[in-house]
Parts: C-alpha cells; structure tokens; sequence
C-alpha cells in the first residue's frame, strides 16, 4: 500500500484522473498548465503526486504553476510524490522548483513530528509508529533518532528498523542497549546490515552478556558482519557461551576469517574439545574448508 501523509484539510474532488493525466502528459505546455491549476484547484486522488512531478515539467510556467500550488494548498503526498520532490529539491531545473520541494518536505516532516508529539500526549503508541514511518519515508533521520527514547516498544523497533533503511548508525547505540531484548534484537539487526560500524562494536559486543540467550546469539552473527581485528577477540569468547546455539554461531563467524587470521584460527581450534558434538563437527567442517581455502591460494 502506498504511505500517505496528510498536511491538508482540503477534502479532494472526484474528477476522472485518467483524463488529468492525459492532459498533463499533452505536448503543448499551456495544456499541460491548465491541467495542473485544475488538479492544484479541484485535488483529485493522487493530486499531490501529480504536482510533485510537474515540478520537472520541461516548461518554466507549468513547473511555476505546480510550485505555487503546492505551497498553497499542501496535498496529500504518496512514496511515488515523495521521489519527485527529493529529486527536485536536489537537482531541480531552477531555484524556484528546489525550494518548493524542500519546503513541501519540511512541512510533511514538521507533520509527521506533530503526529508522533500528538502521540506522545495522549499516549497513542500506534499512532506515534505511524508518524515514525511516515519519517522514514520522507528520510527524515533526525526526526526518526528523536523516537529512540520512546516509551513504547514497537515504537523504538520501528526506529531501529527505519535508521537501517535510512542507512544511518546514529541513533542505534542508545537502542543497543535498550533493556527490553526485542528491541535489542532490532538494534542487532539494523546494525548488521549497516555492516556493524567500528563505533557500534562495543555495544554490540556487550549483548554477548545479555540474559537472553537470543540476543547473545544474534549478537555473534552482527559482529561477524564487523572485520576480523574489531570482532575475533570477542567472538572466540563466545565459545565459552552455555547455550550451544550461540557457540555453534560463533564457530560459523569464525571460519570466514580462520585463514587469515591466526586468532580465529586458534579459536577454531580450541572448540575441536567443545562439550557438545554439533560445535565440534561444525569446528572440525569449519577447519577443512578453512585448509581446503588455504590451498587453493598458495596452489
């Protein structure tokens, strides 16, 4: 389903969209201009997508018209609208188009903030996730990191989720060490596919110590997304873990690095004398790929 984001009270008309469409696609600009002051004046569904990309129109006055429209009557805008403001307002054709667009993504991003604080007030988590998402579809980092300390937990596990998508590692700290393992289990999560920045190691690293055996093995298969001198260390002390689960994770973390790296090496093969047989074969399979490697390289 396309995410929608309300910054007007203006109730949209039903006009036949197919037909606008045709005329904002006509050759000739002075049509294409008129169909965008007739969907800037009657807002038909998908009024506010359709605005959003005449910013790119060839014409100088249509791309004037759609700007001033949208300034006026602030559309509901979808992910599709939301494509074309980011483009216009990074590379628009001229300084008129660029700042519509970024002020258009200003006031959808001010009304998400005002959604998540009407939330907070009245204690409406679903309502403060929605206002959440709606930050990470407008790529609104900042206003996202601000959720870290929400109350609720789906609320901070969609922060987590969203600053991953957002491809930033600010914010994931602070969720890294939440105290409720689900949430922990997001921040692992979202770290990983960050590819475990340097900065997030050592709180990574501290679920290795955490209650729940999930979370400590959830943390072994993040820091195996790190390098070989910021994670073996920690991942050899993994082995030591009571619950198999989490030692057998570690002997996989370890074998993409055992040959080439003498401490996962021995590491590897300390858990040879594991208590329980699964760590053992997986160490002793772990091995022979490792030589098998290490062969085909000096061949």
């Amino acid at each position: 389903m396309t995410a929608r984001i309300e910054t007007g009270s203006t109730e949209p008309a039903q006009t036949e969209p197919t037909l606008i469409d045709d005329y904002l696609r006509d050759p000739d600009p002075r049509i294409r201009r008129a169909a965008v002051e007739l969907v800037g004046q009657t807002l038909p569904p998908g009024a506010g997508d359709a605005l959003a990309w005449a910013l790119a129109d060839e014409d100088a006055e249509v791309r004037a018209t759609a700007a001033e429209l949208l300034s006026l009557t602030r559309p509901r805008v979808g992910e599709d609208g939301l494509d074309a403001l980011r483009l216009a307002a990074a590379g628009g054709r001229d300084a008129l188009v660029r700042r519509a667009a970024a002020d258009q993504l200003d006031s959808l991003a001010e009304a998400a903030r005002t959604l998540y604080a009407q939330g907070l007030a009245d204690g409406e988590p679903q309502v403060r996730a929605q206002a959440v998402l709606s930050l990470i579809v407008l790529r609104s980092a900042d206003g996202v990191r601000d959720a870290a300390d929400d109350p609720a937990r789906e609320v901070r596990v969609a922060v987590a989720e969203g600053l991953a998508r957002l491809g930033s590692a600010d914010g994931l700290e602070h969720l890294l060490a939440d105290h409720d393992p689900v949430v922990r289990l997001a921040a692992l999560d979202a770290a990983a596919s960050l590819g475990l920045p340097a900065v997030l190691v050592p709180r990574a690293a501290l679920s290795l110590t955490h209650a729940g055996w999930q979370v400590r093995e959830r943390a072994v298969r993040t820091l195996a997304a790190s390098s070989a001198e910021q994670a073996v260390g920690h991942l050899a002390r993994a082995l030591r873990d009571p619950v198999v689960d989490v030692r057998r994770s570690a002997v996989r973390a370890l074998e993409h690095w055992a040959d080439r790296h003498p401490r996962a090496l021995a590491a590897l093969t300390e858990a040879l004398s594991d208590s329980d047989p699964g760590v053992r074969t997986q160490a002793r399979w772990s091995l022979s790929r490792t030589r098998g490697e290490t062969r085909l390289r000096t061949a």
